[in-house]
């Protein structure tokens, strides 16, 4: 008897768990990232799962928005972590598609807790670690573009943040990327005053 409460335990736990994940219906672009996702859990390693993931990944502010910030609050909302969290890994093995996404969703937001936060964490993350390529994106923007993307990392609440935003400027600096240098020492400048 107390093995089937046990199995019954664990098959309503997974149940509830399951419907915890997602709030159904998802629209198309959070559908797509959903069922990416379920793919890349098998295998985080896999480059072709973390390849598929990103190219299911938004590519916009406003569809970013609508998958994982919702004003309901549903669609991705509640497991937005651990998809930004997939995102940035991504970035060990792909960083220039990971930033080419980051740059391109990134120089629309605006800083705020929670969803954008984790965006932000990520894309310098991956930024810090591949300056380079980080440079190659940010001067494929318009000159507005650019200056809303600088403002958008520049604002650094948390500690941890602030090293990785310390690390990107000094790796911009070891690169000979002087100007975004200057930007983000700037703006850094700016936000906290």
């Amino acid at each position: 008897m107390r093995h089937i409460l046990w199995i019954l335990f664990i098959a309503i736990g997974s149940t509830i768990a399951h419907a915890q994940d997602v709030k159904n219906p998802l629209i198309p672009p959070a559908d797509r990232v959903w069922r990416s996702y379920q793919i890349l859990e098998k295998n985080r390693l896999a480059i072709i799962q973390q390849l598929d993931l990103l190219n299911n990944f938004p590519k916009t502010k406003q569809v970013f928005v609508d998958v994982f910030d919702p004003d309901d609050r549903k669609q991705l909302y509640y497991v937005y972590d651990q998809y930004l969290t997939a995102f940035q890994d991504a970035g060990k093995m792909l960083p220039d598609s990971v930033l080419k996404i980051g740059v391109g969703i990134c120089k629309d937001m605006k800083w705020s807790s929670g969803v954008s936060d984790k965006l932000q964490h990520a894309v310098l993350s991956v930024a810090a670690d591949h300056p380079e390529i980080f440079v190659e994106q940010a001067y494929k923007l318009k000159r507005k573009e650019l200056e809303a993307l600088i403002d958008y990392l520049a604002d650094v609440e948390s500690s941890p943040l602030c090293a990785i935003y310390q690390k990107l400027i000094a790796n911009l600096h070891e690169v000979g990327a002087y100007n975004l240098e200057g930007m983000l020492t700037r703006a850094k400048k700016e936000n906290t005053h």
